[in-house]
């Protein structure tokens, strides 16, 4: 199947300078911006809490937004989630309710409260939901939690693992005995090393949050579909990996083409992945769309389609320098592009009718930023192919030797 009837004689060439110049604004413009303006890091590399929630009926964005406020989570994002209408996706900054301050001043209240007893630890979880307290004597937990709660802490829900045991019946009457000598209401505790361990389940960032929801006359009925949190350090690891992974990709790319084709491809395959991803994270940092672990996932989309889309044009290039040995090298660039012309508008079409598909279907879901990304990805990474990748082996032939025209 071909787009054209007859192959086409556009003087892609010969617009070069003009389409670099442009290239080269945009590939500026997004640096600046993602450097001055910064991107909009999601919770996979910010860190911070993210809960699905369902209510009855339909709820007004700003009343969850001021009754967050009111539990002291401000600068939430309350968005609109899934095909149903009463379904929110709530974005936190916070990880823990519990901050460094209140944690302290309820560590010192608490050794306070059971002076006497040799409080040699006092840890929060990372995900401020778990409580970790090491006391030389062997007290009662009832009395460890009400030290807890008059410390300002406020506990959570009964231990899972001890619900776990205690609902699998009676051929497990021995396991569930010693589970409930091992926990009692929210804690649990055991002998380590001459000291006695507890590790106390406090109410996290999301129990906090539907607390805070029921309480009003709209969240009565509010259920907490699911919840996840990721600590600023595990983010930082996540944003170095993500932009690894990216840079990665570049440098295998760039050493391939150099085997496969010629050293002198190399250069302009990986500009033009390169404003490929400049481009897709400048268009993010002006829309302030999240960058996600998804959204990385688009990139390396992104980049493996631009690639394969350029070596098919650099395929017809080194196929045509053989054929046409005696034409200017802009001659010969302008023939392969034109040849392999319908092939790359037919090829760009389908994909692009596909993220657009998913882009309308997932408007409301999690993989709209994921469409647009690749959406966006597919026209510069067509564009790029043609305009950057092409007009750089020209420049690098002009500039330094004739290209190689050996036989892969």
């Amino acid at each position: 199947m071909e787009f054209f009837k007859t192959v086409p004689n556009y003087d892609f060439m010969g617009r070069s300078r003009f389409w670099l110049t442009v290239s080269g604004i945009a590939i500026t413009s997004s640096i600046l911006l993602t450097i001055i303006v910064g991107p909009k890091y999601g919770i996979d590399f910010a860190g911070g809490t993210e809960i699905q929630v369902a209510f009855k009926h339909t709820v007004d964005t700003g009343e969850v937004r001021k009754t967050l406020e009111e539990i002291g989570l401000p600068a939430s994002e309350v968005v609109t989630f899934g095909t149903q209408e009463a379904s929110y996706l709530l974005r936190l900054q916070a990880i823990s309710p519990v901050t460094p301050e209140k944690l302290a001043k309820a560590k010192a209240a608490f050794v306070k409260r059971l002076e006497g007893n040799g409080v040699s630890r006092f840890d929060l979880s990372p995900g401020g939901d778990k409580l970790t307290i090491f006391l030389a004597k062997d007290v009662p937990i009832a009395q460890v939690e009400k030290g807890i709660v008059d410390s300002g802490l406020m506990l959570g829900l009964r231990d899972e693992r001890e619900q776990e045991v205690k609902s699998k019946g009676e051929d497990d009457e021995e396991e569930a005995a010693e589970a409930s000598k091992r926990c009692e209401s929210v804690s649990c505790s055991w002998p380590q090393q001459g000291i006695q361990a507890y590790e106390v389940n406090l109410k996290g960032v999301a129990d906090h949050v539907m607390e805070g929801l029921r309480a009003k006359p709209f969240g009565k009925d509010a259920v907490k579909l699911t919840s996840e949190w990721v600590g600023p350090k595990a983010g930082k690891q996540l944003r170095d990996a993500g932009i690894a992974s990216v840079a990665y990709a570049l440098l295998f790319i760039m050493i391939y083409i150099a085997v496969r084709f010629d050293l002198r491809f190399a250069p302009g395959a990986v500009i033009a992945l390169f404003h490929d991803v400049a481009i897709v994270i400048g268009v993010f940092v002006i829309a302030r769309i999240e960058i996600t672990m998804e959204i990385v996932a688009a990139v390396l989309t992104v980049v493996g389609y631009s690639n394969n889309d350029t070596i098919v044009v650099y395929d017809r290039i080194r196929e045509t320098l053989g054929r046409l040995k005696d034409r200017e090298i802009e001659s010969v660039v302008n023939r392969a592009i034109n040849e392999t012309l319908s092939r790359t508008i037919l090829s760009s079409l389908t994909t692009l009718i596909t993220a657009l598909s998913l882009l309308i279907i997932g408007w409301n879901t999690s993989i709209r930023d994921f469409a647009f990304a690749v959406f966006l990805g597919v026209i510069v990474g067509t564009y790029s192919s043609i305009f950057i990748a092409a007009p750089v082996i020209v420049f690098l032939e002009k500039r330094f030797s004739k290209l190689s025209r050996k036989k892969a």
